[in-house]
């Protein structure tokens, strides 16, 4: 009888020490669900990486940037596929899901704060997305791990937008109810002032609004955000902006040369990249001061004035979308070879900033507001001449004031309101330099400046992102394809619903 008392008190051991293990064996330092504000520094770099990579591609389209002939024949010469955009689809949705998860847990733990940057940070990556490709998911997006959701459903542009808008009116009224002494912590972009990503989600509804201009009419709600700013605060300096700074000993913005040639130039003449001949003759033909900031000197004038000041320094753009042969007949007609030509400027090399949305674009669009008879109060020659120093002050002492007086100075600078949506759409072009995305869709929106590719280009200049070869395999996307496009998979030259 002992020894059966002996192994039952042993057996009721074994069961008490199994029910408790899973308490004993949790591991303090490896929580089973992250903090909202750990997740919060991947998402904002993942967002911004999303829109710096746009330089290379949406750049090339918008013609902020051009390749050497027959380097870049897909992108450059517009022979495009969806297997040329697999990450462009790819990355941003799998950055969704780790907002969704942010969105999750800052509800769950009551952190208003946290749930309003996760509206915000959701609304500016699928903003990348839908300006590119159209038509995409937007309620189910990054949400394939849940179940009956593996295949996201679509949404029209015309849809998204509306739901981005409310998103962004929602992050607003959370910010707006937190007392002053809320923050949040590992905040990279704004730390932690609510204010700020206040301005930053109301300067996005503009950006949102503006875009969908031209197929509904939106000045009273444009309107309402520009004349009550106490209850729709927006940038109000340049400092307002939406800017991350990076950390350049861990991570890279995506312009930054880690390390410098030996030639003292600070810029990387070898590479095939090139800056535009719209962009470079855009700036020379005005006088304009951010000329030395984006554009090297080539790089024969650049050593030929070392050896001997007395050189001038040259700045040449490329011509987009030439092949081969014809970039070897401009070389051979002109006297010219690969060195006469410039490539992006040493500062931009050596920044450790990128810019979201700036302060210059929320004025131009402010000032198109006004000229457009809006609704908006103020001036739009003032705001306009308020955007563009706020792109020159962005740089900080490398423009002087003497070099913007000097700017304002010539004539044909000033505001003519006869030509004035030009005017507004050569300066958002000039602003957004290698934020390709917003380059692009503006060009698209107002159809400044003039663009014009190489002779021989395969196609016109693009006017969107081809759905990736791996989500063209979606069922969600072949339905939405074949209900709402006439069962045509788009390519890149169909317009996108924003597009006049």
């Amino acid at each position: 009888m002992k020894k059966y008392t002996f192994l039952l008190f042993a057996l009721l051991i074994l069961f008490s020490a199994c029910s408790n293990f899973e308490e004993i064996n949790v591991n303090p330092n490896n929580p089973i669900q992250v903090p909202a504000e750990m997740l919060l520094p991947p998402i904002i770099q993942g967002a911004v990486g999303s829109m710096t990579e746009s330089g290379t591609r949406a750049g090339q389209y918008v013609q902020h940037l051009a390749w050497l002939g027959g380097t870049s024949e897909s992108d450059g010469r517009y022979n495009l596929t969806g297997a040329s955009f697999r990450e462009e689809w790819n990355g941003p949705v799998r950055l969704l899901k780790d907002i969704n998860q942010l969105k999750t847990i800052s509800q769950a733990n009551n952190q208003p704060e946290y749930e309003a940057v996760a509206h915000i940070l959701k609304v500016y990556t699928l903003l990348l997305m839908t300006d590119a490709y159209g038509d995409i998911p937007y309620e189910e997006a990054g949400m394939g791990n849940v179940a009956g959701k593996e295949f996201a459903s679509f949404q029209s542009q015309e849809e998204v937008y509306a739901l981005m808008l409310r998103d962004l009116e929602t992050a607003n009224q959370l910010l707006s109810q937190l007392p002053a002494s809320v923050t949040i912590s590992r905040d990279i972009l704004y730390k932690g002032d609510l204010l700020k990503w206040r301005k930053f989600a109301n300067s996005l509804k503009i950006r949102i609004l503006m875009r969908q201009s031209a197929k509904k009419d939106v000045s009273s709600l444009v309107a309402e955000i520009f004349n009550k700013p106490a209850e729709h605060p927006v940038f109000e300096s340049v400092d307002d902006a939406a800017t991350l700074t990076y950390n350049n000993s861990s991570d890279f913005y995506r312009w930054f040369i880690q390390n410098p040639p030996a030639d003292g130039s600070g810029v990387n003449f070898e590479s095939n990249d090139r800056v535009s001949d719209v962009m470079v003759d855009l700036l020379s033909s005005t006088g304009d001061p951010r000329l030395p900031v984006y554009v090297a000197p080539t790089k024969n004038s650049y050593l030929a004035n070392r050896a001997n000041p007395a050189v001038p320094l040259q700045y040449r753009g490329q011509r987009a979308g030439l092949s081969l042969l014809e970039q070897e007949n401009f070389y051979e007609e002109s006297g010219l070879n690969k060195d006469d030509l410039s490539v992006v400027g040493r500062l931009i090399r050596q920044e450790n900033r990128a810019f979201l949305m700036t302060y210059s674009e929320l004025l131009l669009l402010k000032s198109e507001a006004i000229l457009r008879g809006m609704g908006v109060q103020g001036d739009a020659a003032a705001a306009y001449r308020a955007a563009v120093d706020a792109s020159f002050d962005k740089w900080g002492t490398s423009i002087s004031q003497v070099q913007k007086d000097a700017y304002w100075n010539i004539p044909s600078n000033t505001f003519n309101s006869s030509r004035g949506i030009e005017q507004i759409a050569d300066q958002l072009f000039i602003d957004t330099y290698l934020n390709g995305f917003e380059a692009w869709a503006s060009w698209r929106r107002l159809g400044f400046p003039k663009l014009q590719p190489g002779p021989s280009v395969l196609s016109p200049i693009p006017v969107r992102y081809v759905y990736s070869d791996n989500e063209q395999n979606n069922p969600k996307l072949i339905d939405w394809i074949n209900q709402h496009m006439g069962g045509k998979m788009p390519d890149h030259n169909v317009k996108v619903w924003f597009q006049p």
